[in-house]
Order: C-alpha cells, then structure tokens, then sequence
C-alpha cells in the first residue's frame, strides 16, 4: 500500500482481472443481506440490479455484461443513444448499483455466499 493517491489508483487501473473481479462489487439489499449475512457481493451476468445513482436512478435491470477491464457493469434497458441512433448499453459503476436479486445458477456462486454467511 502506498500512501499516494495516484499511486494506488495506477495500481487498481493495472491491476490483474483476477484482481479486478474482487473490486466489481455492489451492495447487496436489506433482504439480501439478512439472508446471507454480508454487505456486498460480486456482480454477475443474471443478477437484477437497481441504479441507484446518476439519471437512471431508481430503475431496475438485469445486468447483461460486466467488463473486468474497465471496471463497469451494462444494466438491461439503461442505454445511451449514440450519434447515429443507435441505442448502446451506459457503462455504470458497480458501486452505484444495489443487487436486489442474485443468480444462483452457478453452483460454486452459491456454495461461497453459503460458506461465507456459515462462517460470519
């Protein structure tokens, strides 16, 4: 760790993608939260979010892509109409979503929300 600003946000821009999907993280609902005993939770494919900052605040969505490299994640139906009309997902912080719902389809996602609330 170092104790410049710049140089801790170089080191999260060039961080790894296996280190980068630890900082992809949303906070999860109050429902959520009870229920798995933790604060946030990685943000995947399948989950339904709500925006709950900048001009799509408040709408929900299912998240369609989440890009490691640039650290944002693509909510359905919050998109940006582009110069020739074309409608393009808005790249959003995960830090400014809130996950209301989780997909549990991939077994191991399930296996580690579960491990993690047994051993809070």
């Amino acid at each position: 760790m170092s104790k410049q600003p710049s140089k801790e946000r170089t080191n999260q821009r060039r961080a790894p993608l296996h280190e980068k999907q630890t900082q992809v993280r949303a906070t999860l609902d109050e429902d959520l939260r009870e229920e798995y005993d933790q604060r946030n939770v990685r943000v995947n494919e399948g989950d339904t979010v709500e925006v709950m900052r900048g001009d799509y605040a408040g709408d929900e969505g299912e998240v369609i892509a989440v890009d490691l490299r640039d650290s944002v994640v693509h909510v359905e139906d919050v998109t940006l109409e582009t110069a020739d009309g074309e409608e393009v997902p808005r790249p959003l912080e995960a830090s400014n979503l809130r996950v209301t719902d989780l997909d549990l389809s991939d077994d191991r996602r399930e296996e580690r929300l579960e491990s993690e609330e047994d051993s809070a």
